[in-house]
């Protein structure tokens, strides 16, 4: 950039001197030429010079252009806009304005013995260029602007995908402690429920050894007692070992599965279910806002609605994963505020990033998008 401006500036010294050698009779040539050489040499000068030189270089170049203008006359005039293009790009250049106050006037000063027309053509190219190039200026601040407000952006868009991590990261703390809280509660329950169990189971089977010898009818009353107790200790120990180690693939699809038996059971509902895209597997707090949505949704629309039929769509898509709960009940009005029921199901939702939608036609729907935060590698 900074080498295009110098070969503007050094085009606009170049071009108007070799047109005043064909329009003016000069004394010496070869003076002339020397005086445009130097020309060029103090605008080289004013682009390599350091920043805090230049606006005293800027100076020097208005007088000398000024003063071959008015020692030369012909087309130098125009050599008078090549300052022009230093400081009228620069929005940071001091004294700007006062600047082009004293250009115009030190170029008026050299044209007083020239033609009204001539002197007119003058300040409107003067007038004109420093328009276009305000423009420019503005065009580079506005340039300016994008890209700092592009960095802006970008920054905070890295803060977001921290904040998401992190987020996550908590999400699954959340889902450690949780399950080591769970645990140490079936831990108390194996040993303050089924522990006492056994114990009393034991005292009840020496009991058994004991009296079977002399009373035979008491005792096989009481070793039937044990048979029972002890199936009832077996299905606890059964049910806690299930909650320790879930089965394998017993995800948020089994769980909706479950959900919709025990609905057709409970309720004499038709309920249909359906999968859309590859499963993947899901972090459990997702699982259980889907589940959690499913099983309100279903509930709302037999509470309120009257629904006899559902149909449960749950789609996996790259990025999120979509469950829609569709049912043939009555459709509330459009204008009837969301209750207790649907405003839960959307801030489970809007937690984890996800959100909520409610289709009225055709048919009454309620869709749950939830974000899976999966990575290129998942």
């Amino acid at each position: 950039m900074e080498r295009m401006q110098l070969y503007l500036r050094s085009l606009h010294v170049f071009a108007p001197a070799v047109c005043s050698l064909y329009l003016e009779p000069y004394d010496s040539y070869g003076l002339f030429t020397l005086f445009v050489l130097l020309q060029l040499g103090i605008a080289n000068l004013v682009s390599r010079a350091p920043e805090r030189w230049t606006p005293a270089l800027v100076l020097l170049e208005i007088g000398y252009g000024a003063w071959m203008n008015a020692a030369f006359g012909g087309m130098m005039y125009l050599a008078l806009l090549a300052p022009l293009l230093v400081y009228a790009t620069r929005a940071a250049f001091p004294f700007a304005w006062p600047l082009a106050l004293l250009h115009a006037a030190l170029m008026n000063a050299g044209l007083w013995d020239r033609p009204a027309s001539a002197i007119a053509t003058a300040n409107l190219v003067f007038v004109f260029a420093g328009l276009l190039l305000l423009q420019v200026r503005r065009a580079k601040r506005s340039q300016t602007d994008v890209e700092e407000l592009y960095d802006e952006l970008r920054l905070k868009h890295a803060e977001l995908n921290e904040a998401r991590n992190q987020m996550v990261e908590y999400a699954k703390k959340i889902e450690e402690i949780s399950q080591l809280a769970e645990r140490n509660r079936i831990s108390r329950d194996i040993h303050d429920e089924l522990g006492h169990k056994l114990i009393r189971l034991k005292m009840m089977s020496d009991a058994v050894v004991r009296i079977l010898p002399d009373r035979p009818g008491q005792g096989l009353q009481m070793a039937v007692s044990v048979r029972d107790q002890l199936a009832e200790s077996m299905e606890l120990l059964r049910s806690t070992v299930r909650k320790l180690k879930p089965e394998e693939g017993a995800m948020r699809s089994y769980s909706l599965t479950r959900l919709i038996e025990d609905i057709g059971e409970e309720q004499g509902t038709n309920v249909s279910f359906a999968i859309e895209g590859m499963p993947y597997a899901l972090y459990p707090s997702l699982d259980y806002i889907l589940y959690r949505n499913a099983k309100e949704a279903v509930s709302n629309a037999i509470r309120h609605g009257g629904a006899t039929a559902f149909d449960i769509t749950l789609a996996y898509e790259p990025k999120r994963v979509v469950l829609t709960v569709a049912n043939n009940g009555a459709v509330p009005d459009e204008d009837r505020p969301w209750g207790l029921g649907l405003t839960g199901m959307k801030e489970r939702a809007e937690l984890v990033g996800g959100e909520l939608a409610v289709r009225r036609s055709p048919g009454f729907a309620v869709t749950t998008a939830l974000p899976t935060y999966r990575t290129s590698a998942q």
